[in-house]
Formats: C-alpha cells, structure tokens, sequence
C-alpha cells in the first residue's frame, strides 16, 4: 500500500485525500491508485522483457476502460471470456493480434465478432466448441488461431470456487482428448491449432501445483513437437495471489524462474494472464457509517456499503481489511461490519478491533482492485457505485453513478397488465 498513506486524520491516496473526495463525492465508491497499477505491470512483466512473451491482462479482474487503457499504454495484451470484454479491450486501444478469448461457453456471436476481428487466439474447451468454430470460420472464409486449452488434474489448493484446474471443474480438456483433436483437426484448412493453454485457478499461493501443471503441459508439447513444430504459442495463464490477511505469497522471482526453466527449450512464444495481481492491491472501497447498532451479543457498525458493491466476502467468505482514515486513539471496541443489504450474507467482517466508531466515519476496504467493481451488481435496486482513479496529484471519474431511474427506464409494463384485476 505504499500508494495508501494515512496521515492527519486522513487518508492520501497519491496525492488526494479521501476525506476531500467523500466530501465532494457521495459514498460509497470505488478509488485506485495509477501508479500502483504501473508499478506492478512494470514488476511483473520485467523477468519477461527479454523474452518472446505477450502479458495478457486477465480483464475480468477489473474491466474499466481506463484501467485497460493504462495497461495497453504499458504494452499489455487482453485475456477475455465474453465478447463484453472484447469490445472493451479493443475500445481501449489493445491491439487484436495480443487478444487472447478464453472461456467454456463461447456462443455463435462472440465467436463471429472475435474471428471478424482477428484477434490473436481462441482458447477452445470443447470439441463441440471447435466444430462451431470451424463452421463459422467457413462461412467467413477466414482461418482461425486456436489454441486447446487443458485441464491437467491438479488441485491449485485455492478456494474451491476458483479453482479451475482439477478434473472435475469445468474447465479445459484432458490430454488425450488435446491429442484427438491434432490428429483429427490439424489439416482442417479453416483451423491452425498451434497453442496450448492452461489455467489452475486464481489466488494461488504456492509455487508447487504451477510447476506441475507447467511440467505436464510441457512433456505434451515435447511429445507434439517431437517430427515437426506444431505447438508455437504456450499460454501459462495467471493465477498468482495477493496478501489480503497476513498470507505468505509466492516469491514473483520464483514463478519467473519456474516459467523460465520450463519454457527456454520449447521454443514458444509465452503468453501469460495476470489479474489479481496487477489491480487488486491498486484499489480501495471508501464507505461511512451509518449508523451504531448494539445488542446483547454484538455490536454491529451499519455502513452505506453493500454485498452488491462488493460480492467477494459474501460469495467467498474473502477476507477484505477495513480500516478508519482516523488515526487510532482511546479504547478499541470489537464491531460486526454490515451492509444495508437485506441478507445476513452482507456482512464484511466479525469482531473487528477498531477504535471507537460514530455514525458518519468514513471507512476504507484494503485490496479491493480486483474483483470488486467488476463484480457489482444492482441488487436490492441499488446504484452501480462510481469508480475514480488517481494519478499524483489529479482525479478522474472513470465510471459514474449508476442511478435507479436510469434502471427502471429499462423496465416495460405490457398493456395487458392494466387488465389484470
């Protein structure tokens, strides 16, 4: 957090002040960090830099247009899953031919929009998929880079609902199916399969099930290419984690290292998917509270904050810390963090120690640049909060606030409703 600086009863986020931004602007909402951004593109792509490597930012981590613009400025590529994300990076200048689209349910129109536009590779998952590619890139009379995306059994020891590596997930095919797949498709004049792709799941904190996953793919591409070079684009994914609570993350020289060693003698060109660590540590989530609520058992601090602004604590039992921009004096108190949501899945943390709160306070969620606004929604007819970014001493509102009329001009009654008695 060293973009994060708290000082003064305050909380500078570069060089602006959250207490002035919640002054100006209505909590909650959404604020990163620039800086925080580039500095660790800059970090991560560095071990790469002398290598034929394409950094491919994973956009469903955090999909704003400035965000992919500031990426692409910095030479990053795209991982999509959905033609949304397509559109988005191509709008924020990323270039197609660095345009990876991965993801198991592609339909007809995402498929056309991204062969139409020439993008670099399509990750396929299914044989079902790649006969629906073939037909589509017959009619446009086009030939389609692909790329077999497996599935190598290895459990990643990540939180269930994101690991996408073992057998029985979703993901990817196994190499035998991968091995059908060359010998059936590979003088299909519409196809030019040459990649292999392989993702195990995302906040990944050890290096161990990188190297095996890698090590599998990387005896397959050795059988493959053993009479002629076939296999010329391996995609290692992403997955890396972040410390959200103390956690001990992977050494970012290691994983290099890994990917290094296990990729110099393949001859293929690498592409790798970073997410959640580029943008999550870049991001805060500013709230204020609403109001102090006590019983017998518990007292809760009531923030203007809900599940639908912020889905990961409730959907994963993620841990996000919340900090006051005051600085700690007197006693400590233990709070229950709730939102406005009518559920008691929104809550954000159970005894919190935190210094005396009073209704107004304006609190702050650490870590929250990936998976945060991206995975808003509008529930409880609530607003889409708005989204700013900092860069040194200027602010720029980079999503605004969504607003419920705007929602229910969306919404049509039929005629035939009126009758209804």
């Amino acid at each position: 957090m060293n973009n994060f600086k708290l000082k003064k009863n305050d909380l500078f986020v570069e060089d602006i002040s959250i207490k002035k931004l919640a002054g100006k602007f209505a909590t909650p909402f959404y604020c990163y960090s620039s800086n925080a951004i580039i500095n660790k593109f800059k970090k991560f792509e560095s071990p790469f830099r002398n290598s034929d490597t394409i950094i491919c930012y994973a956009v469903k981590a955090n999909p704003n247009i400035a965000i992919l613009k500031i990426l692409s400025n910095l030479g990053a590529g795209a991982e999509v899953v959905s033609v949304g994300e397509l559109r988005r990076a191509l709008k924020a200048g990323i270039k197609a031919k660095k345009i990876v689209f991965s993801g198991v349910g592609k339909k007809f129109s995402e498929i056309k929009f991204a062969i139409e536009k020439n993008i670099l590779q399509i990750n396929i998952e299914s044989i079902e998929e790649l006969e629906l590619i073939t037909k589509i890139a017959k009619n446009l009379r086009k030939k389609v880079q692909i790329g077999i995306r497996i599935n190598p059994n290895i459990d990643a020891k990540t939180h269930t609902k994101i690991s996408t590596g073992r057998e029985e997930d979703k993901f990817g095919l196994n190499i035998e199916t991968a091995k059908k797949i060359f010998l059936n498709y590979r003088s299909n004049p519409n196809l030019d399969i040459v990649g292999l792709s392989v993702h195990i799941g995302s906040q990944i904190m050890s290096l161990s099930p990188f190297k095996k996953a890698f090590l599998k793919i990387k005896n397959f591409i050795k059988k493959i290419n053993k009479n002629e070079k076939i296999i010329k684009f391996l995609d290692l994914g992403g997955g890396i984690g972040i410390n959200y609570k103390d956690e001990k993350i992977i050494n970012f020289n290691s994983y290099a290292k890994i990917i290094s060693d296990i990729s110099n003698d393949l001859g293929c060109k690498l592409i790798l998917e970073p997410g959640r660590i580029l943008v999550a540590e870049s991001g805060i989530l500013v709230t204020r509270v609403l109001f102090i609520k006590k019983n017998k058992k518990k007292t809760f601090a009531i923030i203007d904050t809900g599940m639908n602004d912020l889905l990961r604590p409730a959907l994963y039992d993620a841990y996000h810390d919340i900090q006051s921009i005051k600085k700690g004096i007197g006693r400590k108190s233990l709070y229950t963090i709730v939102g406005p949501i009518c559920e008691t899945a929104d809550t954000f943390a159970k005894n919190k120690l935190l210094n005396r709160l009073n209704t107004g306070e304006i609190l702050f969620f650490k870590n929250v640049g990936a998976y945060g606004a991206s995975m808003s929604s509008s529930y409880n007819s609530r607003p889409i909060i708005m989204e700013l970014i900092i860069h040194k001493k200027n602010f720029s509102i980079i999503r605004t606030e969504d607003t419920v009329l705007n929602q229910i001009s969306r919404e049509k009654i039929p005629s035939w409703v009126s009758k209804i008695k």
